[in-house]
């Protein structure tokens, strides 16, 4: 199956996903994830916020905020297509972006992604190797190659499949962390 088709068939299913379902899924991920050493162990850490039902990791960016970790999200530049990560200090600091995606205030402090401990990634679907399949605009494979932060890609684990079509510019995740644990 190529990468357009399969994004589709792993949309539609996400999209399925009844709303209690995906809450419950996304908190069993967020307690998994503020549970887990390598969050203990990190400072800076680098979320996304969640559009089309991916892994709501609101309450986990909560914790962090709460225990004093500096919490970087993506501002997205469709021109230059890339990330820039900002620092937020609360959840009530965001607004609508571009895909309607929140995103802090531009004038938020920036962190190069060379400089994050932890790099949590959303995605379409991941396989066993651990490539990830995205919305095909290759803005996180750029960060993906250019930073030494551990890399973590967050997904249910119905979006985990046995191999993806990858080309040569297609980064890998060191794990995947779902609802069943890390992978």
């Amino acid at each position: 199956m190529d990468k357009k088709a399969l994004r589709e068939r792993l949309k539609k299913l996400r999209e399925a996903l009844s709303e209690k379902e995906w809450l419950e899924k996304s908190q069993i991920i967020c307690h998994h994830l503020i549970n887990s050493g390598f969050f203990k162990d990190s400072q800076k850490i680098a979320f996304y916020y969640y559009i089309n039902k991916e892994v709501n990791l609101t309450w986990a960016m909560e914790r962090a905020l709460n225990e004093g970790k500096e919490v970087y999200l993506p501002k997205t530049h469709l021109k230059e297509k890339n990330l820039t990560f900002h620092r937020i200090f609360s959840l009530e600091e965001l607004s609508s972006g571009v895909f309607g995606i929140p995103e802090p205030p531009l004038n938020n402090p920036v962190i190069d992604p060379k400089d994050l401990d932890l790099l949590l990634v959303p995605g379409l679907a991941f396989d066993i190797q651990r490539f990830r399949l995205g919305y095909g605009g290759g803005f996180y494979d750029k960060i993906l190659k250019g930073t030494k932060a551990l890399k973590i890609g967050i997904a249910f684990y119905f979006q985990i499949i046995e191999r993806l079509p990858f080309d040569p510019w297609d980064e890998k995740v060191d794990y995947i962390l779902t609802e069943r644990g890390l992978i």
